[in-house]
C-alpha cells in the first residue's frame, strides 16, 4: 500500500523479537508488474519487528552507476 508517497508493508515472519530498524540499503525483493521479473533492490526506511510481524515504512529505489 503506497502510504504520503511512500510504501507500507505488513508481512508475518517467523520470529519473536520486538524492535526498530533504520535501514538506508537493506535488500528486498521486488516483482515487476509488467514482465514478472524477481529481482532484489536497495530498501530505504523504518521496520519495526513484532512478534510474528514485521512492518515496512519507506522507499524502494534502483542504484544508478555511473
Amino acid at each position: 500500500m503506497i502510504l504520503f508517497n511512500k510504501s507500507l508493508n505488513v508481512e508475518l515472519i517467523n520470529a519473536v523479537v520486538v524492535g526498530l530498524e533504520i535501514a538506508d540499503s537493506r535488500a528486498v525483493w521486488v516483482v515487476d508488474k509488467v514482465t514478472g521479473d524477481t529481482k532484489a533492490m536497495p530498501f530505504e526506511g523504518f521496520l519495526i519487528y513484532l512478534p510474528f510481524i514485521l512492518i515496512s515504512y519507506g522507499n524502494v529505489y534502483d542504484e544508478v552507476v555511473i
